[in-house]
């Protein structure tokens, strides 16, 4: 089986998240350096400077506009890879160099065939051969799991925890992921200043019987049933427009939402009063609003910094936020997917014993069969 070539298309970028994004990604290609089943491991980027002290090879994004199905068959019609092991720049970096050599010589059946993180809305993957008609489509990762099977590929998924879903997109998540004892280094850096107790009250709330957690957004059915099994608490879910992206949904103005049209600081209130914590994905609430602020408000808004934001609309729902009187983490489908697993991960760090864990003890019973007559 030849090997794979590992290839992290990397944003770039200012900023709090870009720069966790890069960081990540950077801890990323360490390891897959380190991995036998990889024969190559190339980076894609607009700011090749970051990458120099490194031992991957790095290819600059040309000037102007950028579109990732085009740079991406640019770059595999040069290379010309068999075996391709996609990532995004913030995806992946938590999966141990184990995982990521297992992941580089999976051959679950004859190509063609794709070993995803998310069949539904893509972060990384490893796809044999990759296909350049599909891929030079495509103007970004999320459905590449969908597109791939409507070319005929077999669309293999891993087992979803933190490591798998996690996807650095918004500051949503990475007040969650600033929680973790076990950051890289120049991650941990990144994220020494960041705000931290509303995602720790998150936390001690999924691991407390009695509490109840509220969870709205791109929520999938996966993520609910993962939050069945580990959350101490109750939860209280709104799922809506799964697939807003993958499905251009956004760009076409169809975006409906059960929270629209009532106000922000009227929403905030009402919230409030269902839950001990709010979990909140609200870029389907700004889209069903039609609004879709630039990149520096939507993030003050998850941090909940409205001092910094010039949207109206935005600063009224961060200062009613602020205000509340129990926690609000806000951000994107990343935090309310792998930053929900990575959540519940967390809330049990330490609790080892089974009488720390709010979960029955598994039982099976088995029938037997009398021998004999009688």
């Amino acid at each position: 089986m030849p090997q794979a070539l590992a290839l992290l298309l990397h944003k770039g970028g200012r900023g709090l998240v870009a720069a966790a994004q890069t960081a990540a990604g950077r801890e990323l290609a360490r390891r897959l350096c380190e991995v036998p089943e990889v024969s190559r491991v190339v980076v894609a980027t607009r700011t090749p400077g970051a990458w120099g002290d490194l031992p991957v090879e790095v290819l600059a994004d040309p000037p102007g506009s950028w579109h990732f199905g085009t740079r991406l068959v640019s770059i595999l019609r040069a290379l010309r890879p068999q075996r391709l092991l996609y990532f995004s720049s913030g995806s992946g970096f938590l999966l141990s160099k184990r995982q990521l050599s297992l992941l580089a010589s999976c051959q679950p059946s004859p190509p063609p065939y794709a070993v995803l993180n998310n069949f539904y809305s893509t972060d990384f993957g490893l796809i044999e051969p990759p296909p350049l008609e599909v891929l030079g489509g495509l103007s970004r990762d999320n459905p590449l799991g969908l597109k791939l099977w409507e070319a005929g590929y077999l669309c293999y998924e891993l087992q979803r925890s933190g490591a798998t879903q996690l996807d650095i997109d918004t500051p949503g998540e990475l007040q969650v992921l600033a929680l973790h004892p076990h950051l890289p280094r120049e991650l941990a850096e990144v994220l020494a200043q960041i705000p931290k107790e509303r995602a720790r009250a998150i936390l001690e709330l999924l691991a407390r019987p009695g509490g109840e957690l509220l969870v709205i957004g791109r929520v999938s059915g996966e993520a609910l049933r993962m939050l069945d099994r580990q959350a101490a608490c109750r939860v209280r879910a709104l799922s809506e427009e799964r697939g807003m992206e993958a499905l251009n949904r956004a760009a076409q103005g169809q975006v409906r939402s059960l929270l629209f049209p009532l106000d922000p600081s009227q929403l905030v209130e009402r919230l409030s009063t269902l839950a001990d914590g709010v979990i909140w994905d609200t870029r389907v609430f700004l889209a069903a609003a039609g609004l879709w602020p630039l990149p520096e408000d939507r993030f003050s808004c998850d941090l909940l910094l409205p001092q910094r934001i010039k949207t109206p609309f935005l600063k009224e729902l961060a200062r009613a936020c602020l205000a509340a009187p129990i926690p609000f983490l806000l951000g994107g489908h990343s935090l309310v997917s792998g930053g929900l697993y990575l959540a519940c991960e967390l809330a049990w760090e330490g609790k080892t014993e089974d009488s720390d864990r709010w979960q029955p003890l598994p039982i099976r019973l088995e029938s037997r069969e009398r021998s004999g007559g009688g």
